[in-house]
């Protein structure tokens, strides 16, 4: 079965008032029937990146709930939702240079 993003959500915010990079927190269905929440996006000085979900454990360390193995089904999830994010800040005319 060949796996395809098939719904974006995207709820941006801002914290970089206090210091924060993260830009939004998108949401993606797969084939109609698993969602992945909490994915973030983050600005870095190198443009864009998603961050899948991750937990915090006893001693502090953040560790993945979902790792993409495969380097295609990661780029295309990853392009979908910079896709998405990006019609987004249109709509409230937000412009970023880096996707």
């Amino acid at each position: 079965m060949d796996m395809e993003v098939t719904d974006v959500k995207i709820y941006p915010f801002d914290t970089s008032s206090i210091g924060g990079n993260v830009k939004a927190v998108a949401e993606i269905t797969i084939n109609g029937i698993l969602k992945i929440k909490d994915i973030k996006i983050i600005e870095s000085n190198k443009g864009y990146f998603i961050q899948m979900p991750t937990r915090k454990t006893r001693n502090g360390e953040f560790v993945p709930v979902v790792e993409v193995e495969n380097k295609d089904l990661y780029a295309h999830i990853r392009r979908k939702i910079l896709d998405k994010f990006e019609e987004e800040l249109k709509k409230y005319d937000f412009y970023f240079d880096e996707f």
